[in-house]
């Protein structure tokens, strides 16, 4: 005797909602409106009921694949953490997830175009380096008509529709947690640590300008120490400097690898990490703060977060909804990275403004301040 075949009409029984509802689950449907609450009602009875969408047939009625591609490097651990959040929300809208990782070879981002003319996917979501905006893809885009969202590239240019850290929020809430930690009127030190041009790009700029703007709002004079990421004579020099003076105030490293030319001048000097010397990170990209003793405060940016938003934005343009408006992501579970008892509120804001979707950085306490 064969196995009965479980229909959305079985999910809905047992979800108590009606089939438009399972439906607008499934497929992400615009102006529907269903709580998070029957959201999870759904899935949950989707997960017990081991429900599978017939794709072909799904597709022949809509027209759609039902999958998206995501373009990036395999072998950048930010990629992964992105593929994270965007199956998450993949499987919660009933999409399938293509991953292309071609590493910076260009062309296989263009073959993506082609697999969207042949119906194979749906749409194209990319992690780009923050400066990355190429006006040979854009135009690309724009003909052949692919919904299309970068992740942290195309800041500056509002015909693309961006996922974006504020980067500029974070130095804000770094300065705070720091400010609050020394318990002195004066202003931490920024070192901007940079590779080649890095510091012209979009981030690096609105870092800068948010540090100075909190010491002239606050009447405190700024002290930025802009340093090559092989110059480690020259940390030592201004922390020397700085000790000389008087004690070192709070340093504020833009990346997590900053961080480790303060924590080798510490230990040379017998100054203690956290009590003698506060340090800490507006960007913990490479994770290192995790590994370090003591463990380095950071900002966490919320790369898995942000293929989330990446992945409703694109079914937004899929689904021909238009622009979103400002709202709250979801709560994040108990486990999820980034997620602890010293996590300051409304971290997790999510605002879009002109196609760009600006998600704030959340805290990752260390012992270093």
């Amino acid at each position: 005797m064969g196995t009965k075949r479980v229909t959305s009409f079985d999910v809905a029984k047992l979800a108590g909602v009606s089939r438009s509802v399972v439906s607008a689950v499934l497929n992400g449907t615009q102006g529907i409106g269903v709580s998070s609450e029957t959201r999870e009602a759904v899935l949950s009875a989707i997960r017990e009921l081991n429900y599978h969408v017939d794709a072909q047939a799904r597709g022949m009625k809509t027209g759609k694949s039902f999958s998206i591609a995501a373009f990036g490097d395999t072998g950048n651990p930010l990629f992964l953490q992105m593929l994270e959040g965007m199956q998450r929300a993949c499987g919660e809208s009933g999409y399938h997830l293509l991953i292309s990782g071609q590493g910076t070879r260009e062309e296989g981002r263009f073959k993506l175009i082609d697999l969207f003319l042949q119906r194979r996917i749906d749409g194209i979501v990319s992690l780009d380096e923050v400066s990355y905006a190429d006006p040979q893809w854009e135009e690309a885009v724009r003909q052949s008509g692919v919904p299309f969202v970068s992740v942290e590239g195309y800041a500056e240019t509002p015909s693309v529709v961006s996922v974006l850290t504020d980067y500029g929020q974070s130095i804000r809430d770094a300065l705070e947690l720091l400010a609050a930690a020394d318990g002195r009127d004066r202003a931490p030190v920024y070192m901007q640590l940079v590779l080649g041009r890095s510091a012209e790009n979009w981030a690096e700029r609105s870092r800068r300008q948010a540090y100075l703007d909190w010491c002239a709002e606050r009447q405190q004079e700024p002290c930025i120490g802009t340093f090559d990421i092989e110059d480690r004579e020259a940390v030592e020099t201004l922390l020397g400097t700085l000790r000389e003076a008087d004690s070192i105030p709070p340093i504020l490293c833009n990346w997590s690898i900053g961080a480790i030319a303060v924590y080798r001048y510490a230990y040379r000097h017998g100054l203690r990490i956290g009590s003698d010397l506060r340090v800490m990170a507006a960007d913990d990209t490479l994770r290192s703060n995790r590994h370090m003793v003591p463990a380095l405060s950071a900002m966490e940016i919320p790369y898995a977060r942000m293929g989330e938003a990446a992945v409703q934005a694109l079914l937004e343009q899929i689904n021909g909804s238009g622009e979103a408006v400002e709202q709250e992501p979801k709560q994040k579970q108990a486990g999820e990275s980034g997620t602890s008892s010293g996590q300051e509120p409304g971290l997790g804001f999510v605002r879009t403004v002109a196609g760009k979707r600006w998600l704030r950085a959340s805290y990752q306490p260390g012992e270093s301040i």
